[in-house]
């Protein structure tokens, strides 16, 4: 098989395949405006704008699908290799176990990260549903480390484990084996439940937790196993991407990667498979302005009626942690200002 550079080929294939969308762009537009003249004979020369961004989008994707048809095929006979051209000259974070795949998704992200306070991607699995009763038998909670000044030296830091919920527990005990498939041989290389919730504790203080039904689900059941071992989880405040998405309707985390056109997630019901997809999600709705990229009106959004899933009240997109104090304030009313001026008289007597 032959080894071929990649940005010299790359360079040579695009500047080809853009030429060739372009004639044919130009051919399909000189045909379409001269039948529209021949048929309306408009008092001018002036071609709408909606008509334009249209045509470029067309373009655009003819451009795309040549281009990625193109390498795919030149994957059968070809081995890519990348020449260095420009060495680093910053400080590096090694040894972070990140994969390419991983570094290119993180920089296309982090334009739509970088003004978050640091974020906590949060997935735990479990066997039942009920948040009250149910075991924790998977954690997984993935930190993008973000630098703003260049992208590519950005990084995901990740902590996952199987947890073991008592000793003796097996695969019988687990009534969702048939779908999160977490069985005996998982839990041979369980942490117990204890050691488990003080990793996690440490993972998720001063964060921001993100995920897929968090709010409702992961937060109460982690809460809830938390103050069994008197460990508090010290996050500041969580942001749900399931009422964020759907505002009339329920859906599986499935659903909601296929309709924002994402990745399709290869390893369903797997923590870390799930809070990988979540970072794909937050940047994405992001990006189409369905939620503020920063700190300050994500937090007004926690008291505007928009926060509350209006087809089921109970699900809240933002969420305040009551028990990190720098934030707990949120939680209660202002004081109207008759009590205003009181606390005022007393601070100054």
């Amino acid at each position: 098989m032959q080894f071929t550079e990649f940005s010299n080929w790359f360079q040579t294939k695009a500047l080809s395949n853009l030429k060739q969308s372009m004639q044919q762009f130009n051919q399909l537009m000189d045909e379409q405006i001269q039948i529209y003249h021949m048929e309306h004979k408009p008092s001018t020369k002036e071609i709408p704008l909606e008509y334009l961004e249209f045509q470029v989008e067309n373009c655009i994707n003819s451009f795309k699908t040549n281009l990625l048809s193109e390498l795919q095929l030149a994957s059968f006979s070809k081995k890519f290799t990348f020449d260095v051209k420009i060495p680093i000259d910053k400080p590096i974070k090694l040894e972070t176990g990140n994969t390419l795949m991983q570094r290119a998704k993180l920089s296309a992200t982090a334009n739509a990260l970088h003004t978050l306070p640091q974020l906590a991607f949060l997935d735990i699995e479990t066997d039942g549903t009920d948040i009250n009763t149910a075991n924790i038998l998977q954690i997984a909670i993935i930190k993008p480390i973000i630098d703003s000044h260049h992208d590519s030296l950005s990084y995901f830091t990740s902590w996952s484990t199987y947890v073991l919920p008592w000793e003796g527990y097996s695969q019988s005990d687990n009534s969702a084996f048939h779908i999160n498939h977490i069985g005996d041989e998982q839990l041979k290389k369980a942490l117990d439940i204890d050691v488990a919730v003080m990793h996690a504790t440490y993972h998720l203080c001063n964060t921001v937790i993100v995920g897929y039904n968090v709010n409702n689900f992961d937060i109460p059941i982690l809460k809830r196993h938390c103050n069994e071992y008197d460990d508090p989880l010290k996050y500041k405040y969580s942001i749900d991407l399931y009422p964020t998405i759907w505002k009339d309707k329920k859906q599986k985390l499935g659903d909601a990667i296929k309709a924002y056109n994402l990745p399709t997630n290869s390893n369903p019901h797997d923590a870390m498979a799930d809070a990988s997809c979540c970072v794909d999600l937050l940047s994405e709705v992001i990006e189409r302005n369905e939620l503020p990229n920063n700190e300050e009106d994500l937090l007004n959004l926690f008291d505007s009626s928009q926060n509350i899933w209006q087809h089921y009240k109970k699900y809240k997109i933002i969420e305040i942690n009551p028990d990190h104090k720098d934030y707990s304030h949120l939680l209660y009313p202002t004081p109207t200002s008759s009590l205003k001026r009181k606390l005022s008289q007393i601070s100054t007597s």
